[in-house]
Parts: C-alpha cells; structure tokens; sequence
C-alpha cells in the first residue's frame, strides 16, 4: 500500500466517522471527482495528496433548511468544490502553489501550498489574512489529526452540529501528532 492508498483509506475513516457521529454534513457530501476531471482543473502537476482529497470529497450539497453549520467536515469549516479552487477570492500565499481544502462562512481557509510539481504539499491556514502559517506538514498530517479528535472525543456532535468539545485536549492531540505548537 502507498501514502496515496493510506490517505485515501483514512479520508474514508473521517467520512465514516461523521457518518457515526451523526454529523448532518455527512449525509449531504458530494463524491469525489475522476481523475481527469481534477487534472483538468487542476494540472496535470498537482501534487498526489491533492488529486487524493477530491477525489474523496468535492464539497457538500445544498439542502432546504440547511445551515453553514450543519455542512462542517471539522468545526467551522466544511470542503470546497473542485470548481471553487479557481475562486478569484483566493488569496496570495508565499509558495508558488495552493489549491484551497477547507473553507468556513467568512475568508478563513485551510490551502494546500507547494513550490515545486513533486513536492508533498503542506497545508497553510490563512485565519488571519495576510498571515499564512503552515498548521500542517501536510494533507496526511491533517487528515491524522481529524480522525484522532473522533477517536478521542475532542470532536463530538453537540446540539446538532459538529464542535471542539475539548480544547486542551485538541492542543495537546496537535503538539502530539504534528510537533507544532498549538495556537
């Protein structure tokens, strides 16, 4: 099995987990995208990990009576469309690539950014704007610490929508899992 088979199988676990949660997204997450559907958005030089994300997940459907809430993957944030990643809202970041992952209601985004086609991307959260700051090393990273707060409870469904039930226990799970410090 290779890294690509490792992060699809683990986006799968983060799909299953909201599912047994009950997280009201997870009923409304729209599949994948083919391959040559991403490489034609896309390019054919974008990275692996990239083509991996959407072609698990290409953004949530509309449904009546929806809210942002109840379209979150994590807490505050629910995935872009492969068609969204061509936004001219997007912003500039200090790599020669991003391509978009994670968005919420306002301008916070979580980019997958690279310099170099073959480069692993890392991901960069821009929660303060003009501030990119590399939360991950990359999507894998990522994806590892989602799937951790499920198995622990850091992430739980409260009163219907997906939340941060511990923070400390967040913090601590990131320091862990990433060797970053916790912001």
């Amino acid at each position: 099995m290779n890294a690509d088979d490792d992060l699809g199988n683990a986006l799968r676990e983060w799909s299953d987990r909201l599912t047994r949660l009950g997280a009201p997204v997870a009923a409304w997450m729209r599949p994948g995208r083919p391959d040559e559907e991403i490489t034609a958005v896309l390019g054919a030089d974008v990275p692996a990990a990239v083509r991996t994300w959407f072609s698990w997940c290409d953004g949530v459907d509309d449904a009546p009576d929806q809210t942002i809430g109840d379209c979150w993957v994590i807490p505050g944030y629910w995935p872009v469309t492969l068609d969204e990643t061509t936004a001219d809202s997007f912003v500039e970041l200090p790599y020669a690539h991003g391509v978009p992952l994670l968005r919420d209601g306002g301008i916070d985004l979580y980019v997958a950014a690279w310099n170099t086609p073959g480069e692993e991307p890392v991901v960069v959260s821009l929660l303060v704007p003009g501030h990119p700051v590399v939360e991950f090393h990359s999507i894998a990273e990522l994806v590892a610490v989602t799937n951790a707060c499920f198995a622990r409870g850091v992430y739980a469904v409260d009163d219907g929508l997906l939340d941060l039930v511990d923070a400390a226990a967040y913090d601590a799970l990131y320091e862990e899992i990433t060797g970053l410090p916790a912001t």
